[in-house]
């Protein structure tokens, strides 16, 4: 089983904001709910403001929650809190150039700084591997060791063929390994020829000349072997 990525620092940094955002968020929407409430009581238009207050704290509310969620997400590599926080970058984004469209240049500008940067990070592939939204490609499988003689631990990339299949490398042979299987498979190969290997060599009775064992007669003075 590979282990999983390690939560980048930004991931933390980001996490760390958005929990105390949210935080800061659903205690506001708790003051203006309650101040709602209390406006709600009084003559004339104390009714459609608490009824105003109420909308706003209730949406303050909804926002706040999801942003302590998105942050708690973020420090559990959850992969709901990465499309939270690319749709709220997004939303974001937008609501900046609606600033921009009001005059309201500065605010603006820094929205699309800020937001656009949060969009360029969330896309990157060490970023997203964290969350599980890409099938980001480790550094390699080590074997684990083995004491048998040419079975020692190797590196598998994925690029390799036995990496992208999920399969080990076969072993590599020891150099005495190596060297017994080519003297098997060289004397498999003389005798598979039949015997076309060196042959035992006897002496002439005659003149003692050396002959190849098999030889009808000396080829040097005739006589019959």
């Amino acid at each position: 089983m590979m282990p999983s990525p390690s939560r980048p620092t930004g991931i933390t940094i980001l996490a760390i904001l958005e929990i105390l955002i949210g935080v800061v968020g659903l205690l506001a929407s708790l003051a203006i709910i309650g101040l709602s409430a209390l406006v709600a009581t009084l003559p004339s238009i104390g009714g459609l403001l608490g009824t105003l207050g109420l909308i706003i704290g209730g949406i303050v509310l909804v926002f706040s929650l999801i942003w302590l969620a998105t942050g708690i997400g973020f420090l559990h590599g959850r992969g709901w809190s990465w499309t939270l926080g690319m749709i709220f970058s997004i939303l974001s984004i937008l609501g900046s150039i609606g600033a921009l469209a009001l005059g309201l240049y500065t605010g603006g500008i820094g929205g699309l700084i800020f937001w656009g940067l949060m969009i360029y990070y969330l896309t990157r592939n060490h970023v997203k591997a964290f969350f599980g939204k890409t099938n980001y490609p480790a550094v390699g499988y080590q074997m684990p060791y083995s004491p048998q003689p040419g079975f020692g631990p190797q590196m598998i990339g994925n690029n390799s063929p036995y990496g992208q299949l999920g399969l080990a490398a076969p072993p590599t042979l020891s150099f005495q390994q190596q060297a017994s299987t080519v003297q098997n498979s060289q004397a498999v190969n003389s005798s598979s020829l039949g015997g076309s290997g060196p042959k035992a060599m006897v002496s002439c009775p005659n003149c003692g000349s050396r002959l190849t064992m098999g030889s009808p007669k000396c080829l040097t003075c005739g006589a019959p072997i």
